[in-house]
């Protein structure tokens, strides 16, 4: 057993030797720089950001809005001693049970999400994925859903980007977690952008835009939801009463980032 020990040991620190022989040669014919600060990137976890640019991520805490995921604001005289419903969730009916975020939507993971969504950065899904799982399933536990769905993107849309970043993230999870993958719901309305609506526009355009495919069996399932980022939670209310009309049980979702609230 000793020895079996050893030459896995040995294995191991030959692989890590490899594997950092390799990087060195990557970082001095094709470096790697940050987005951010320009400074040469010396891992391969993340080919898009430092990790002094990537700690500067802020993660999203309590009291926060536990349906749309969103931290309440801190004003000064005034701190929510606890976490409550905020206001714009208080007034539509909710589908989801609880939301939850890894960080706010802010400087570097506002940028990180930009690069994945509009400059086809595919592969930075990962450290996206892995923000989640270092943040959020600390806090909840993956076995206690049957399956995990993206947010979809229109066919039009999806047709431009050739990918939907929900879907990566998802299959990432999935991957990690040895979750079921489930991509049951479609979108059938392409609407305009909601960068300038408010809460109510953005509750309008969504409606009737997702459909659950026909063979869908989600009856008394619990599903985790996911999307790359939640500002209102219109989106995700929305996905979330389709598969709620279909069946499902109960509908958690979680994102990368949420939207500050104002």
């Amino acid at each position: 057993m000793a020895a079996l020990q050893t030459d896995i040991s040995a294995r191991s620190a030959s692989r890590s030797f490899a594997s950092e022989f390799v990087l060195s040669l990557k970082n001095l014919f094709l470096p790697a720089l940050c987005h951010k600060c320009g400074e040469r990137i010396l891992t391969e976890e993340n080919l898009y950001f430092c990790e002094t640019c990537w700690a500067t991520i802020d993660l999203v805490r309590e009291p926060k809005c536990p349906r749309c995921g969103r931290p309440h604001p801190r004003r000064p005289g005034f701190e929510a001693p606890e976490s409550f419903v905020c206001l714009e969730c208080a007034e539509q009916k909710s589908w989801v049970e609880r939301t939850h975020a890894a960080a706010l939507h802010a400087g570097v993971l506002r940028d990180a999400i930009h690069l994945l969504k509009y400059r086809r950065k595919r592969l930075i899904a990962v450290p996206l994925s892995r923000l989640i799982l270092e943040t959020v399933f600390k806090e909840i536990d993956a076995a206690a859903y049957d399956a995990i769905i993206p947010v979809p993107l229109h066919r039009s849309r999806l047709r431009r980007r050739g990918y939907n970043q929900s879907d990566l993230i998802a299959r990432n999870l999935c991957a990690v977690l040895g979750a079921t993958h489930l991509p049951i719901l479609k979108r059938v309305k392409d609407t305009a952008s909601f960068s300038m609506l408010g809460a109510q526009q953005r509750r309008n355009q969504i409606k009737d835009a997702f459909r659950t495919v026909p063979d869908a069996n989600v009856k008394k399932k619990r599903l985790l939801l996911v999307d790359d980022v939640v500002t209102t939670g219109a989106t995700t209310n929305e996905c979330a009463r389709m598969l709620r009309k279909a069946g499902a049980q109960s509908v958690d979702v979680v994102s990368v980032a949420a939207a500050k609230m104002l």
